[in-house]
């Protein structure tokens, strides 16, 4: 008998509030490790954004600068969001840790599918064949990250009304 997949109640109502699942991947208790993990995420999305904003009002000048410090900061950023979102699953409880790491493979398998039927499409595609192969485009991957986020959301949120 297989007991790892059930199936909720159909009255059964997810104590999460949808809108912090969706917007932040967390679940809206308002733990003081997710506010911290909250407010440490924006301020430093926001000094980045301020970083971009100040760099656009220079023109980018002088421009290899500029870029590779605009990188560097987006870098830092997203570590530090990393780094504070495994604190944040530290402080959680056993059902919601596993409820965000499952969410987390299933993201990774998410984008591995993806990426696996881009590549098969990729041949099949007249942009793509004659697209000129540009370095610059391996300074967006790290922006990759920020995709991948809202599928992550997504998946805790399914998860979420499974549990």
């Amino acid at each position: 008998m297989n007991t790892a997949h059930r199936n909720p109640p159909a009255n059964s109502e997810a104590t999460w509030p949808t809108s912090s699942m969706l917007l932040w991947g967390t679940f809206g208790t308002k733990t003081p490790a997710e506010r911290r993990y909250v407010l440490r995420s924006c301020i430093a999305a926001g000094a980045v954004l301020v970083l971009f904003l100040i760099a656009f009002a220079m023109h980018f000048r002088p421009r290899p600068i500029m870029i590779r410090l605009l990188l560097i900061a987006v870098a830092c950023l997203i570590t530090y969001i990393a780094w504070e979102f495994r604190r944040y699953l530290h402080q959680l409880d056993e059902l919601a840790r596993r409820m965000q790491l499952e969410a987390m493979a299933c993201t990774y398998i998410t984008g591995f599918v993806i990426a696996a039927w881009l590549g098969v499409l990729w041949p099949f595609s007249h942009f793509l064949v004659n697209w000129p192969y540009k370095p610059t485009v391996l300074f967006m991957i790290p922006f990759l990250y920020f995709l991948l986020e809202p599928v992550r959301a997504g998946w805790l949120y399914y998860l979420s009304r499974h549990y």
